[in-house]
């Protein structure tokens, strides 16, 4: 039995939800095996790809949804329900696709015009690699690592490549786009969760890169990059990305559910059925709750990015707070899983048990740079008195 939470989508979202949910077990089945493989199984990312989840941030004048943040965070959550590692895949394709629409026209419609069903990855700004200038382009050489999706990406976005000149910076900054599989793919990604994102390092050896696939970066006076998302911009970026870890504490609860509703007896105890012990029921509660409680934040912080969205503009004020919701959501969603862990016992812990790997998921995934607590309290709280942020402009 599921711990289904009706969460009032409207019935057009509904909708999208619901052929997110038909995907479930198709994702959990594959589940451990894009663990060993360290990448997202080739029938989960077709099953995706052909559902229409990689277009959702697609511009659509190239055919893609270009849906809002509420929508895209209620399906990745869902994806998420039934593997963590596939919603945060989907949230990192819709956010690089953000980075891709800044392309000029034919560079855009290189990457997007074939099909809008294309699975775009990109770098966070954390790298080695450098561009020369030549005729029509340039030459990328150096490694870009965590770059999640890799192995299944059409497209990378190389993100804030300094130019240089007879090896030295020219003080030019620049972002294009690239096969990832021009380049060599480096297997590096070998961490304690969220294996199956194949965040492996891809690295260029003088890969030309044409003038089309490339946008200038200015720098501002505050320190700022032009022609680049904005702070606000980002943080949407990441709040996707909490929506898997959201979408993962409900599979937690999902699959603690399933135990519990087959009779699993409380050793030690006069209850050959667990669910009648009244903690027991107390701790399901809580768990339940704690999970429709991230919803509420994980929404409410969408809801503040999607009117930002309309009024072309967003306040410092409600950026803290929208970030604030999504570490909310995280800190619920935890507590959901903490409870969850504890429902399920020592047989969670069976690397049979699907249990013990949305545990080591959210916890791998929620520790990500982007979310970090102190970040995000501090940067509320200086908001909220008036300080000048401690948060650099690029984030």
């Amino acid at each position: 039995m599921s711990a289904d939470l009706d969460m009032r989508y409207a019935p057009e979202l509904q909708k999208l939800v619901d052929e997110a949910h038909d995907l479930i077990p198709l994702l959990r089945a594959g589940s451990a095996r894009g663990e060993e493989d360290r990448t997202l199984v080739a029938e989960c990312a077709d099953a995706l790809r052909d559902a229409g989840f990689f277009r959702m941030n697609v511009p659509e004048r190239f055919g893609g949804d270009e849906l809002d943040i509420r929508s895209q965070v209620a399906i990745i959550a869902e994806i998420g329900r039934g593997d963590a590692s596939a919603g945060w895949l989907v949230s990192i394709t819709s956010a690089a696709e953000s980075l891709g629409a800044l392309l000029p026209e034919e560079g855009a419609k290189e990457v997007f015009g074939a099909s809008p069903d294309v699975y775009v990855c990109a770098n966070g700004g954390n790298h080695t690699a450098t561009a020369t200038r030549v005729s029509g382009g340039y030459r990328v050489s150096g490694r870009f690592p965590t770059i999640s999706g890799c192995e299944i990406g059409d497209w990378m976005i190389l993100a804030v490549v300094p130019v240089v000149a007879d090896g030295e910076p020219t003080g030019e900054l620049l972002s294009m786009a690239a096969p990832p599989r021009a380049g060599r793919i480096d297997r590096t990604w070998n961490v304690a969760g969220m294996q199956a994102t194949g965040s492996h390092t891809v690295e260029y050896d003088e890969l030309f890169v044409p003038d089309s696939r490339t946008v200038a970066h200015g720098v501002s006076p505050e320190g700022g990059l032009t022609n680049f998302p904005s702070l606000e911009s980002f943080a949407a970026v990441a709040h996707r990305s909490i929506a898997s870890l959201v979408g993962a504490a409900h599979g937690a609860l999902d699959t603690v559910r399933a135990t519990l509703d087959k009779g699993k007896p409380l050793v030690d105890t006069i209850y050959t059925n667990s669910l009648e012990s009244p903690v027991v029921q107390q701790w399901l509660g809580q768990a339940t709750h704690h999970v429709d409680t991230a919803y509420q934040h994980l929404l409410t912080a969408a809801d503040i990015y999607d009117a930002a969205r309309a009024a072309g503009s967003m306040s410092r004020e409600d950026r803290t707070r929208a970030r604030m919701h999504g570490t909310s959501a995280l800190e619920a969603a935890r507590q959901a899983v903490l409870k969850c862990v504890d429902l399920g016992g020592t047989s969670g812990f069976s690397s049979t048990n699907p249990l013990q790997r949305y545990w080591r998921d959210f916890e791998v995934g929620s520790h990500h740079i982007h979310f970090s607590k102190f970040v995000s309290f501090e940067d509320y709280s200086r908001s909220l008195l008036g300080t000048e942020p401690a948060v650099s402009v690029i984030h």
